[in-house]
């Protein structure tokens, strides 16, 4: 991919949209009586540990750890909670750019029009 076409993002942004997947996955199969697979657990843990180290303060220090006895449902809380603390982090550009589609469509909001 050349410069000129090359889109940057930050991490706390692409996060921000793994997170919404991951929160997206969970609340079609939880409800369904499926738990979430070793995989789906290892993209947690490496979600939660990314985020606790581009964040400070001990964010997430009340979250317990993500194992196989944790219940579907205390994951998708989990998943949630990080979901909900990240936007927080977020700019507010960032914030306007997450609601676009992907971040892609007219720059233009609905207030300009």
């Amino acid at each position: 991919m050349d410069n000129e076409n090359q889109i940057n993002r930050s991490v706390l942004l692409v996060m921000a949209f793994e997170v919404e997947g991951l929160c997206t996955g969970l609340r079609q199969t939880v409800p369904n009586g499926l738990a979430p697979s070793a995989t789906t657990l290892s993209i947690m843990n490496k979600l939660l540990a990314l985020f606790s180290e581009k964040s400070d303060g001990g964010v997430l220090d009340n979250l317990p750890a993500l194992t196989d006895e944790t219940s579907p449902v205390d994951c998708l809380i989990v998943a949630e909670v990080l979901r909900s603390t990240l936007m927080a982090f977020l700019t507010p550009d960032e914030l306007d750019e997450r609601d676009r589609t992907f971040g892609f469509a007219s720059a233009q909001k609905d207030s300009d029009l």
